[in-house]
């Protein structure tokens, strides 16, 4: 398939990665920002940002293996015997995992904490807790945004 309809599909699949693996990248700086905050809970910026639930623009991140599935099973060209779409795959497994297993969690300690009482005196004294999440959600969120960079290196580089 070549044509529009296959563009589209493209598209969709870059911004899938774009849309999913940027709102990661900007979760790790909300993350350091709240890590190195003075009085994080009463920071306006950052509570509505950690707001409770689940940050769906990361989640968009989930599509891109599977446009990028439907892209190699419609076009034109062998892609899929090669290697540069299975090392783009790796790259999004071990993305993925670091997310649901690293960053998310840790997102949600950080919600936890700003919106159910960060002002009150038990969250106070887990305020160290607290910065250890921030912490986390930064480094994976840095891991993350290098594992993604190297996918989008290999998709448009597409070595043999």
């Amino acid at each position: 398939m070549t044509g529009p309809g296959y563009d589209l599909l493209v598209v969709l699949h870059a911004l899938s990665a774009v849309v999913g693996f940027g709102a990661v990248g900007v979760t790790g700086v909300y993350a350091a920002s709240a890590r190195s905050a003075p009085n994080p809970s009463r920071d306006a910026k950052l509570v509505r940002y950690f707001r409770p639930g689940t940050n769906w623009a990361e989640r968009t991140m989930v599509m891109t293996p599977v446009l990028g599935a439907i892209v190699l099973a419609v076009g034109d060209h062998p892609a899929a015997s090669q290697a540069w779409p299975w090392a783009g795959l790796g790259c999004w497994v071990v993305a993925a995992a670091a997310a649901t297993g690293w960053c998310w969690p840790a997102e949600r300690r950080i919600q936890d904490w700003l919106n159910g009482g960060g002002g009150s005196d038990d969250a106070k004294a887990d305020l160290a807790g607290f910065r250890r999440a921030c912490r986390d959600v930064q480094w994976a969120a840095s891991a993350i945004s290098v594992l993604f960079l190297i996918a989008v290196v290999v998709m448009i580089g597409q070595p043999s």
